[in-house]
């Protein structure tokens, strides 16, 4: 595989555990909230009775609030988790996922760390934990917890991607490459932004475009031309322009030979 150019920076994953069931791919984690239903008294209910049954406001508390979190109203989640069971890990990390998509960092660190006092080997909380700090510059903080957080789940995708990150953001590119190779190898949708929420970190512009060019190299390498050639163009996006490298990097060769890579040569200038 080609060399990394530059620093590479990825989105960093939440997790979010709801209590009674936790979506199969661990992300944020594309959490489809189940609704409670009622039980009826009549199979002829009618359909605006039964809204009424299962509306958030007839639901426990908990329940209420994982609804308010799938619709992305965090601060109403966050008063709803709090008339919960405030000695469950898992409420505790919730709310500090409502806390971190609100951007207030400190209030979602003390979430976190509160479910990791109530269970140390929650891996959810450690994962975001790790996410608090990577947003604050403390890479190698973020490095320690993301570790935590993999020696108490099984291989979670999403976390070997996180490190992959703080790495990069180390300049420890050798192992950054090697986590990222390990999340894709467990999950290759693990780098589709639209699988799940997540809270964006920030990096330069030379960032993105390494990042990019890196999992268009992962793509091409696994054989899907078609994602690396979407990554490529993300990375052209931001301003990549090296034409000889293109031409010379090896993981490209196949995808070298398509139409399409000539024709986004030809909308970029790079012919």
């Amino acid at each position: 595989m080609g060399e990394i150019p530059n620093k590479p920076l990825f989105s960093v994953k939440l997790w979010l555990a709801i209590a009674l069931v936790v979506s199969a791919s661990v992300r944020v984690f594309g959490v489809q909230v189940p609704v409670a239903q009622a039980a009826t008294s009549s199979p002829q209910q009618s359909p605006v009775a039964e809204r009424k049954a299962i509306g958030p406001e007839q639901v426990p508390s908990e329940k209420k609030a994982d609804i308010l979190m799938a619709r992305g109203e965090y601060a109403a989640a966050i008063a709803a988790y709090q008339q919960g069971n405030l000695k469950s890990a898992i409420v505790w990390n919730n709310i500090g996922m409502a806390y971190h998509h609100l951007f207030a960092l400190d209030e979602a660190r003390k979430a976190y760390q509160r479910a990791l006092a109530i269970n140390p080997r929650f891996a959810p909380a450690s994962n975001n934990l790790a996410a608090i700090y990577y947003a604050q510059h403390e890479y190698r903080v973020a490095e320690h917890w993301y570790k935590k957080a993999l020696k108490h789940t099984s291989e979670s995708a999403v976390i070997y991607c996180n490190l992959g990150t703080a790495y990069f953001a180390e300049a420890k590119y050798n192992k950054g490459v090697k986590m990222y190779q390990k999340a894709f190898s467990i999950d290759q949708g693990v780098f589709d932004p639209n699988r799940a929420a997540m809270v964006e970190g920030g990096g330069s512009r030379e960032q993105r475009v390494a990042i990019n060019y890196y999992i268009a190299q992962t793509f091409a390498k696994a054989g899907n031309q078609d994602q690396a050639l979407v990554f490529l163009r993300k990375a052209m996006d931001e301003g990549f322009k090296d034409r000889k490298r293109l031409i010379e990097d090896t993981d490209f060769a196949v995808l070298r030979t398509t139409p399409q890579f000539q024709k986004l040569l030809d909308a970029e200038n790079l012919n």
